[in-house]
């Protein structure tokens, strides 16, 4: 496959990338401005073509981005590497987020950021929460308003 064409057909809530990350650049370039270093953000799912989606829209957004697809990842990551915002995503099942949360507390002291799906509990412990069916422009916003906090 031609580079480029499995980014054309990736979505994020059924907005094309293509489209939104052009919308939301001014945030992160703002926020950069404000620091020294680009603002690093670790995002976490089970599901691969969400990680790499969300890997994706961070990245055109200007953030930079390490994604861990189990808690051993996490651990390593948040070990070895300072995080800036801490994204966890919904297709974790409620045992093993709290468990994530647990291993980030030990380690990190990022904010966390839980996504949530049709109806999902919140994450307690977690400091915000988001519906992950809102559009990506949303998330953005919330990812540009928690690291400008």
């Amino acid at each position: 496959m031609e580079p480029g064409r499995a980014e054309r057909k990736l979505k994020f809530a059924g907005v094309p990338l293509a489209n939104v990350s052009p919308l939301l650049r001014n945030a992160a370039e703002n926020d950069r401005a404000k620091s020294l270093r680009p603002r690093k953000i670790l995002s976490v799912s089970y599901d691969e073509t969400l990680a790499t989606t969300r890997e994706m829209l961070f990245s055109r957004a200007g953030f930079q981005v390490c994604s861990a697809l189990n808690v051993a990842q996490v651990i390593e990551h948040s070990a070895t590497e300072v995080f800036d915002l801490v994204v966890v995503g919904h297709s974790i099942p409620a045992k093993d987020r709290k468990l994530i949360l647990k291993q980030l507390r030990k380690r990190c002291t990022a904010p966390v950021l839980a996504l949530r799906h049709n109806g999902q509990p919140e994450l307690e412990g977690a400091d915000h929460a988001l519906d992950s069916s809102d559009d990506p422009i949303v998330l953005l916003q919330t990812v540009a308003g928690i690291l400008r906090a």
